[in-house]
C-alpha cells in the first residue's frame, strides 16, 4: 500500500488551497493509499475554523479528520488553537522542541508532501 504524509502548513484562511489539499486526501484515502497528515504553523487552525459547521469546508475536514496524525503542540499554543485540537480529539505532539517529528513518517515507508 502506498503510504503519504501531507505536512501541511497552510493557513486555514486560504479556503481554496484547503479545499484542494481535503479533496486529494479524501481520493486517496478512497483508493485505498495509507494518509496521514501532520499540521504545523498556521495549518493548527485547521480544527479551530473548520470544525465548526457553518464553515464551507467543515462536511471535507469531517471526512478527512481521520487521516490528521498530529497536531503540532508548540504552534497550537502559539495560535490559540490548542484547546480546538484537544476539543476534536486529535493527538497533540511536540516530541522535538514542542514540534512534530516526522522521522518516524519516513522510517516507516510515508513519501512527504509539504504544503505551505
Amino acid at each position: 500500500m502506498k503510504k503519504i504524509l501531507f505536512y501541511v502548513l497552510e493557513n486555514p484562511d486560504d479556503t481554496l488551497k484547503i479545499y484542494h489539499l481535503f479533496l486529494n486526501i479524501k481520493d486517496l484515502r478512497n483508493n485505498g493509499y495509507d494518509v496521514k497528515t501532520v499540521l504545523e504553523g498556521d495549518a493548527t487552525k485547521i480544527p479551530l475554523k473548520m470544525a465548526d459547521s457553518s464553515h464551507p469546508l467543515n462536511s471535507l475536514y469531517k471526512d478527512i479528520k481521520p487521516s490528521i496524525a498530529a497536531v503540532c503542540r508548540g504552534c497550537a499554543i502559539a495560535t490559540n488553537s490548542l484547546e480546538a485540537a484537544e476539543k476534536e480529539g486529535l493527538p497533540i505532539i511536540g516530541d522535538i522542541e514542542n514540534h512534530v517529528s516526522i522521522v518516524k513518517y519516513l522510517n516507516d515507508g510515508y513519501d512527504l508532501i509539504v504544503v505551505g
